[in-house]
Parts: C-alpha cells; sequence; structure tokens
C-alpha cells in the first residue's frame, strides 16, 4: 500500500508515515498515510480507510513555504500580476478539512504532522481549539462558506506561547484556504468571509508596478521595518509576514518574508544553526507526538538542515531540546490549573488575588512565584 500512496502523490516511500487514529470530532476511525515531503505536500493526506469503507482520499494540507531567494541570496520571483502582504502569526498551525465516509461529509482539524487534532501530553491543542471555537461562531461559519477549500488556521495567544508573546490568552485567526482538488492557495480576503472573522493583518499596497527588481524592493523595506520595530522593542513583537504573489488565474504563491534576526538563511555564514530556530522547532515536535524524544527534534531539523550542519550543531542542539521540555512541560501544568480556575468561575484579569490562591493549592509554595509571572503573561496581562 506504502508503495502505491508513494506513487499516487510522486514522494518516496520514506516520506510517508502509517497512521490509525481516531477522529474525535466524528468519531470515525481514519486510516492512511501523511506525507512529510516539505513542498506543497507537507502534511497531506491519503485516507485509505474511514472504518470499515475502503476508499482514497487526498487531503492537501498547510503547504512549506520558501523564501524567494536562494541560499546565494538571488532573488527568483514568478512573474506576478499582484502581490500581498499579511503578518505571519507564531502559534499552532491548525488545518480545517473535509473528507467522506460513502455518502456522508464530515469536518475535522490537524496540526502540520498529525492527521487529526488530539490532547498531546504537553500540549492541549483540542482543547484550546474547541475552547476557542464554541465561544466563537465564526470560524464554523467560514468554513462551511468555503466547502471546495481546507482552511488554514493558526492557534496563537499566550497560553500557545511560541517565540512571540501576545498579549490575548487565545486567538485564532484565518490565514488562507488550499483548494481540496488541487492545493491552489488563495489568500484570505479572496475567499468568503463570515461576520466577525479575523484574518492576519494587510499591508496596503499602492503599487503598479510588480517587475522583480521592485518587488524585491518591496520585499526587503518590510524586512528592513520589521527589525526596526523588533530592535525598538525589549522582545521579539514580530516573526515576519506572509507575500502572496499571484501568478495567473486562480493560482498563488505563498513566499516568508522574515527580519534579518529571525532568518534561518543566516546560519549558512557561520555553519551552525541560530538558537531561536532550533528553539522553535523543537516546540513543533510536540505538536505531532505524545512524548518526543531528541531523535524526532533531529527528524523535524532534516527538514531544513543538511546532516553536517545538524552534525556541527549537536551539542547545542542537545541542550536546547532540554530547554523546550522544561518550557513545555511548565507551560502545560499551569494551562491545566488554568482551565480548573475556570471552572470555578475564577477569571485572573478580575480578580487576581483569588486566582492566585487556587493556582497556589496546586504548585509548591516555592514555585508560586514563577507560577504567578507564567499566569500573568498567559492572561496578557504583563
Amino acid at each position: 500500500m506504502k508503495e502505491k500512496i508513494s506513487k499516487i502523490l510522486d514522494v518516496k516511500e520514506d516520506e510517508l508515515n502509517e497512521f490509525d487514529v481516531e477522529d474525535l470530532f466524528n468519531n470515525n476511525l481514519l486510516k492512511g498515510f501523511i506525507c512529510r515531503r516539505s513542498d506543497h505536500r507537507y502534511g497531506c493526506l491519503v485516507i485509505t480507510k474511514v472504518n470499515d469503507w475502503d476508499c482514497q482520499q487526498i487531503i492537501y494540507a498547510t503547504p512549506k513555504l520558501d523564501y524567494p531567494f536562494d541560499r546565494q541570496g538571488t532573488y527568483k520571483w514568478p512573474d506576478c500580476k499582484e502581490i500581498q502582504f499579511y503578518e505571519k502569526l507564531d502559534g499552532t498551525n491548525i488545518l480545517a478539512y473535509w473528507y467522506y465516509y460513502k455518502d456522508k461529509k464530515f469536518i475535522t482539524y490537524k496540526t502540520r504532522l498529525t492527521p487529526v487534532l488530539k490532547d498531546q501530553q504537553f500540549g492541549t491543542f483540542k482543547s484550546m481549539w474547541e475552547e476557542y471555537i464554541d465561544e466563537n461562531n465564526w470560524v464554523l461559519e467560514v468554513i462551511n462558506l468555503n466547502p471546495d477549500y481546507n482552511l488554514s488556521f493558526e492557534l496563537f495567544g499566550s497560553r500557545n506561547p511560541i517565540t512571540i508573546m501576545y498579549k490575548q490568552p487565545l486567538e485564532i485567526n484565518l490565514l488562507f484556504g488550499v483548494r481540496r482538488k488541487d492545493h491552489v492557495i488563495k489568500p484570505p480576503t479572496e475567499l468568503r468571509l463570515s461576520n466577525n472573522c479575523k484574518i492576519p493583518e494587510k499591508q496596503i499596497l499602492d503599487v503598479l508596478d510588480y517587475s522583480p527588481g521592485v518587488i524585491t524592493e518591496l520585499y526587503n523595506l518590510f524586512r528592513t521595518k520589521m527589525s526596526i520595530k523588533n530592535s525598538e522593542s525589549k522582545e521579539l513583537v514580530t516573526e515576519g509576514m506572509v507575500l502572496y504573489a499571484q501568478v495567473g488565474e486562480p493560482s498563488w504563491i505563498q513566499f516568508k518574508c522574515k527580519p534579518e534576526e529571525v532568518e534561518k538563511i543566516h546560519w549558512t555564514a557561520s555553519g551552525f544553526i541560530p538558537e531561536r530556530s532550533l528553539f522553535n522547532t523543537a516546540l513543533n515536535v510536540f505538536e505531532s507526538k505524545d512524548n518526543p524524544v531528541l531523535e524526532n527534534f533531529v527528524e523535524l531539523l532534516k527538514e531544513e538542515y543538511p546532516q553536517e550542519i545538524i552534525t556541527k550543531s549537536f551539542h547545542k542542539i542537545e541542550r536546547i531540546w532540554l530547554k523546550a521540555w522544561e518550557r513545555i512541560k511548565f507551560t502545560q501544568q499551569v494551562n491545566e490549573v488554568w482551565i480548573l480556575a475556570k471552572k470555578e468561575g475564577l477569571d485572573v484579569t478580575k480578580d487576581k488575588n483569588e486566582t492566585m490562591r487556587f493556582m497556589s493549592k496546586h504548585f509548591p509554595r516555592e514555585k508560586m512565584s514563577k507560577v504567578g509571572g507564567a499566569v500573568l503573561k498567559l492572561a496578557g496581562l504583563i
């Protein structure tokens, strides 16, 4: 079966992982393969069985984005009809996708490298997703308004911290659509949007000339502005932007646009992987593994870096992996008690002292200073 699927997706067999999981949103059993090829097939599913029904359903997911230049810094732009820039959000990517069971159609969700959304041991992504959509009708509404597209969302906020520390505890934005039949991308403003639908901030451009030189100049202008914004702040406040290039109906191509202090491209200068890139990748491992190990971290790094660079950086990799574990475990512990506090009717934004008294029942006294700071950050109060 794996050989057959590799031919369907035109990838190597070792780029496919088999899955046999329950879709907890619909109580269906899904079997198939997930692809790790770092292009438009990244995270793509081929569902081969739903419950007792044999099938072949290709589910295109959130693609891997590239820079518009090579390792030598040479820009390679397509023939652009239009370009759009949106803020790049820093959280967990969630794809809403449709699949069939016989004559019935179901909607469910996944992270980048998982077939279905669930709570991991150290990441309550399903619980946070359900908590938000239960209180915000626009998410399901926009999904139903665009039945021909799988929709890519970002789950972010101070309760799901990666690099950027956001003020809001938990938020979701619609990023873009992936056409189900052929993986064509559509930017958020080109989709049918529901009332109150939230999308990343879009930059208004007054550009008539989309020649390569003009696009390069504009691209680097945004990079400079983001670097200045980060340097003027006490902490990293923007991770980057996403450029959408319209290359003819109905196709759009996405490119990463990051400030210099964030770009991974600079590891080539020293031969080492920057710590921030390592830490972000380490956190991403927890999105797809219940109890990840160092080898899972290295496997994900191989998607971005050659083996010789990984080998050269290995001592740093081991150190960052331990640091990521500490961060994930502590954040998860605080999140779990946060949820218990909410069930008790407590709101730290309205009654900080009472909430902290509740939290103190679940943590040793010597940890409460650290816990208190984490809770205030999760609530966006500091």
